[in-house]
């Protein structure tokens, strides 16, 4: 074998490997970051989990300096009373 066959050998290889390896941690990203039906019911249990604890949440935001303005815009965006 000459040596650019050899060189050309080891490029293909090289590429492939490169090609595999991307599409392994694109789907390993995709798996992390879950798919859609799972992201919405995941929102909509955090929204359900922060609506039945309103108070606790409410009391914490103040304890930690949010503003009464920014507490009324996630009550809005929880309790589904805002656009978004």
């Amino acid at each position: 074998m000459s040596s650019s066959a050899g060189l050309l050998l080891i490029v293909l290889v090289t590429g492939a490997i490169c090609v595999a390896w991307m599409l392994f941690v694109g789907r390993a990203r995709k798996v992390a970051r879950g798919g859609g039906e799972e992201e919405l019911a995941s929102r909509a249990g955090t929204q359900r989990l922060l609506a039945e604890n309103w108070a606790m949440v409410e009391k914490t935001a103040r304890d930690t300096g949010m503003s009464e303005e920014e507490i009324a815009r996630v009550r809005a965006n929880v309790l589904g009373l805002g656009d978004g």
